[in-house]
């Protein structure tokens, strides 16, 4: 493939996404354009994402040994359900919402302050930004169809019925990501389920719980997220331009190559 084509694929595939339309490509296959287009370019524009306040990053989405054979010492692990939605970074200033960026860094405060479940104030009066996911629950068994209606809100008519926003980051934290969701809940903020696994097999369990529909069947998602538990750690590993190393994000088609965790 000609690398103009790959890279026009590649920008008209992510530009109808973030606009809630659908593509004749599946995940599988945008994913695997990116993975090409970055082999043969990697300075290419199309993999640069524009930022706004702190840079909402991706997900790498390689396997799972690979990325858990690059963490040190074997840590704690917690898994979440990879909502499908729209990612939003929502920046609090002493306690009270004062700005809200898109991945590509485009404002939406407005839209965001017709999401009911969003807190206009949060009792902890804290400078902070809030890294979520805007979707609709109504959409379980049809994720696609929650980031679109997301996208749509964000981008044309406000249409802000059925939509809520889930927080699974709170940037800059200490401590661990059980320790952050009870933070965010404490600040009025819907979270994602957070399971802690010690071994590795734990996390295969749990991928092959998700795809047989045994857990993580209150939300739309697309996969699962797997993070470091410890914050340190994560802060130590830090993240590349596109995406943080102490995460890993697995969908259907992902592979965990898994040999050493049968």
């Amino acid at each position: 493939m000609l690398l103009a084509s790959l890279r026009a694929i590649v920008r008209n595939a992510d530009a109808a996404y973030r606009l809630g339309e659908p593509t004749g490509y599946t995940d599988e296959e945008f994913d695997w354009h990116v993975r090409q287009l970055r082999k043969r370019m990697p300075d290419a524009p199309e993999l640069q994402l524009p930022g706004g306040g702190s840079k909402l990053l991706s997900l790498d989405n390689g396997t799972f040994k690979t990325w858990y054979e690059s963490l040190p010492a074997r840590p704690s692990l917690v898994v979440q359900p990879k909502i499908d939605g729209c990612a939003i970074a929502l920046t609090y200033v002493d306690g009270v919402l004062s700005a809200a960026h898109t991945r590509s860094g485009r404002d939406v405060l407005d839209r965001m302050k017709m999401i009911a479940s969003v807190p206009k104030v949060i009792p902890e009066q804290i400078s902070v930004q809030v890294n979520g996911e805007l979707y609709n629950p109504a959409f379980v068994y049809r994720p696609s169809k929650s980031q679109q209606q997301a996208a749509a809100h964000l981008n044309q008519k406000p249409r802000p019925e059925g939509l809520r926003f889930c927080a699974y980051t709170l940037v800059g934290a200490l401590g661990n990501e059980s320790q952050s969701m009870s933070l965010l809940s404490k600040c009025r903020f819907e979270t994602p389920d957070c399971l802690v696994c010690t071994r590795p097999e734990e996390v295969k369990e749990l991928h092959e719980q998700w795809m047989r529909e045994l857990i993580f069947r209150a939300w739309p998602t697309d996969g699962i997220v797997i993070k470091v538990y410890d914050h340190k750690l994560q802060e130590k590993l830090g993240s590349t331009t596109k995406a943080p190393r102490w995460a890993l994000a697995m969908k259907q088609y992902s592979s965990f190559d898994d040999s050493d965790y049968d």
